[in-house]
């Protein structure tokens, strides 16, 4: 869960740094490689969510939002007609 934590702090850090960068005074070609790059780090953050993150011991039926405990209002079928 570790790598998780990390790739995502890493990935979010790169787009603030690139979201920031013509306020700060990084050069136009450096924002070009950026751009070109963040793919890349999109990419290896989604790898590493897939391959180390946890499941969530819920469906989605159960629980719509798996970070907030809030059980979901199920209507029954015979009901919604």
């Amino acid at each position: 869960m570790k790598k998780v934590f990390v790739a995502i702090i890493l990935a979010t850090l790169f787009m603030i740094v690139y979201q920031l960068s013509p306020f700060i005074g990084i050069p136009g070609w450096m924002i070009l490689i950026m751009f070109l790059f963040s793919p890349v780090v999109v990419v290896s953050m989604v790898y590493v969510i897939l391959k180390y993150g946890v499941p969530s011991k819920h469906t989605f039926d159960e629980r719509f939002y798996d970070d907030w405990d809030y059980k979901r209002n199920i209507v029954e079928k015979d009901n919604a007609k």
